[in-house]
Formats: structure tokens, sequence, C-alpha cells
């Protein structure tokens, strides 16, 4: 099979045959129909304590058809064929960081136990999407009660995105975003959110649009900074959300964070019950993530799409097209 495969620290992705995944009696073949790139695939291939391995296959955001069914699952609830789609674990282990090929080839193995299918109603490509909104439903699921409270996003990309639709959808007051990127605060627009220049002083747009401080602040973007930034225009009692992944060492003042009384949560990931109520929401038309993708691209152009979004410009979600051409 096609892959792109991680070669090391500042090099690019190269496309490469690789060998189809072997699995075993309880894991299926998945032929890859879309795969989303991720700020954490970027992340991963950084010099640094979460850099992966090299050769390894990255890709976790994907949709797929099952081309093989290990002998214990013969007979059971899926068959040859069937379009789904699986939280990225087999196990313990991810998909996509090591040891277990992702979403940037043309096969991949998965466990049974995490997988679901996708309703006829659903796209390949939405599908696609299921993970990152998986994301934003765990993330604010753990932020509490949504009902009637006041909202800021820290980053329009997928994730803030994701986080500000649930938000809404969950019944929140208002829900802002700030972003310092032009084409990705358009993006929020686009899903009808008031969106703040994040360069700018976040703290005074937000309480002349919402006539106080944000009750619940959820950081998305994961760069040093923006954390402190977040403590610092909290109100007494605020909840900060630690949704963005940062890699790298940060500096925050807790005296700050303990006059005000403080919440800071962090949150990783999500469970199969994300992974269906999304399927469910989207079978539903909320929320409608499609608007988001901004770029589809081919196997063979995945390499010069990732290095782009090291520094992005007008890109949001961007999908890999796998499909048999």
């Amino acid at each position: 099979m096609q892959a792109a495969v991680f070669m090391g620290p500042d090099q690019p992705l190269r496309v490469i045959q690789q060998p189809i995944p072997v699995i075993d009696d309880q894991q299926m073949l998945l032929r890859v129909s879309f795969c989303g790139i991720c700020g954490t695939d970027l992340h991963a291939t950084r010099e640094g304590r979460f850099m992966v391995p090299r050769n390894t296959v990255l890709g976790h955001e994907f949709s797929g058809e099952i081309s093989a069914l290990g002998a214990g699952l013969e007979g059971g609830d899926f068959a040859v064929g069937d379009r789904v789609r699986t939280l990225p674990y087999i196990g313990e282990q991810l998909i996509g960081f090591g040891d277990n090929p992702g979403g940037y080839g043309e096969y991949l193995r998965v466990g049974h136990a995490l997988v679901l299918k996708i309703p006829e109603a659903i796209s390949d490509r939405d599908a696609a999407l299921v993970e990152p909104l998986a994301v934003g439903l765990h993330a604010v699921d753990k932020a509490g009660s949504v009902v009637g409270n006041f909202f800021l996003i820290v980053g329009a990309g997928p994730i803030g995105l994701a986080c500000a639709l649930w938000c809404r959808l969950r019944g929140a007051q208002q829900v802002l975003i700030s972003e310092r990127v032009a084409a990705r605060a358009a993006m929020g627009a686009t899903f009808g959110f008031i969106t703040l220049d994040g360069d700018g002083d976040v703290d005074a747009a937000f309480k002349a649009l919402a006539c106080g401080a944000a009750d619940i602040q959820f950081e998305c973007v994961g760069a040093p900074g923006m954390l402190q930034a977040c403590i610092e225009r909290a109100p007494t009692g605020g909840l900060i959300m630690g949704v963005g992944v940062c890699d790298q060492s940060d500096h925050i003042e807790p005296l700050a964070a303990v006059l005000k009384e403080l919440c800071i949560q962090w949150v990783l990931g999500y469970q199969k019950s994300d992974f269906a109520q999304t399927l469910e929401a989207i079978l539903s038309e909320e929320p409608q993530p499609a608007a988001m993708i901004t770029d589809v691209v081919t196997l063979a152009q995945l390499p010069a799409a990732f290095e782009a979004l090291r520094d992005p410009v007008d890109q949001c979600k961007v999908l890999v097209d796998l499909r048999p051409q």
C-alpha cells in the first residue's frame, strides 16, 4: 500500500510503499476513505518528548470501509464492505502514533470494540470529522452545566469550532470566539459566531458584547502564554478548560489564579459514547461540520499540505482523500 511516512524532524512526510497491516482474530482491516490532518499530528513530528518514532504512519481522524475481518469476528455485527468509524485505539495502543499505522496510508487495522457503523445518510467525508467533533463534545461535557453561561472559545481551528458548536447546542447564553488568523475568524462567522480579534484586547471586547467576563473559557490553541491570558481575563470563580495541547514549557502566575479561586480543567480525548452522540448529531444536521473543511488533498499532495499547516493562512480542516481513484 501507499502511505505518507514520517522520516524525522524537519523533514517532510514521504509517500512510499508500505506493507498492508496484518490483523489478528479480533481485528479488522480498513480501506481508508478520508483522513483529517490534526494539530496533534503536527506536534508529533517536532523534536521533543512527544515526537513519534521515524517510519510512523500518522493519522487518527479517519473513516473507512471494512476490507477484511479477523476469524473471530466473522458472522458477527460487522461485514466486509461496512462503512465504519472508530476511536483510534487498539486496546491501550494508539492508532497513528507508533506501531499501529494510521490513516495517512491506504489501509489500517483496528480492534472491533470501538468501531461504529457510519449511517447511510452520512458521507465518508463528514464521518472523518467525527473525531474532532467528539473532542469538542467531551470537553464541553467536562465543563459541566452549559445552560445560561457565557463562553469564550480561544482559537477558531477545528477543535475550537467544535467546542463552540456544542456549547451552542447545549444551551449557552452566548459563545464568542477569539482568533488571530483572519481566515479562521471568518470561519467562525460562517458558523454564526461573533469572533474577536485575538491580537486585540479580547477581555474588553468580550465584556462589551456580553456585558461581563466569560464564565467559562476553552483554551483551544495550545501555545505558550494562552493559559496565562485566560487566567488574567477570568472572573472570580471562573472555569478554564485546557483543550489545546501545548507541547512546550509554559509559564503561568498561580497567584492570579489563586486570588480569583479559579478552576483549571484539562481534558483528553473522548469515549465511544462521544463518537456515537456525534454521529447522531450529524445525522440530525446539528451540528453541520462540513463547512470547516477548507481543503481536500490526495495522498501525493499530503506532504506539502501537512507542512503548510505548520503556519496556516486560510486552512481550517484539511482532509486527505484516500479512496481508490
